[in-house]
């Protein structure tokens, strides 16, 4: 399992962990995992928001055009260990095949229901001015 993680980590940048807050709640967060095969954790660096709390959870890393075609994804399911800038992601297992196509699947047919709502309606496909998104982006900020 570990190679297939090492191997899929290095084709992205950052990921999406997916577990718990305080009270119970899903918590998603942005987050740079590198795998720290020693130890058997996925190390997550500084992550913005201290809620995430120990327990099950997933990390999701994918990308894809801006009209959602060539969808990239690697999804491992595990557990949050650890607190504040301590945390590490430990994997239990990784979920391709059916877990990935049915994902592939949900996100086509968004495509296909977004596509009929406009054609319905006589608009045009948004553009996303993604020069000035990049232009607002930074670091997290506290608080």
């Amino acid at each position: 399992m570990w190679a297939e993680i090492e191997k899929n980590l290095a084709a992205f940048e950052t990921g999406v962990l997916n577990a718990r807050d305080a009270a119970g709640y899903p918590y998603s967060v942005r987050c740079r995992p590198w795998p720290d095969h020693q130890v058997g954790v996925v190390r997550l660096g500084p992550v913005a928001g201290q809620e995430i709390q120990p327990g099950p959870a997933s990390l999701l890393c994918h990308s894809h055009n801006e009209e959602l075609w060539d969808l990239k994804v690697f999804l491992v399911r595990g557990t949050v260990e650890g607190a504040g800038d301590g945390l590490a992601f430990r994997p239990e297992r990784t979920v391709t095949g059916a877990g990935l196509r049915a994902m592939v699947r949900m996100l086509m047919g968004a495509r296909r229901s977004a596509a009929g709502y406009l054609k319905k309606r006589g608009l045009e496909r948004p553009r996303i001015p993604w020069d000035e998104v990049e232009a607002v982006k930074g670091p997290p900020q506290a608080g």
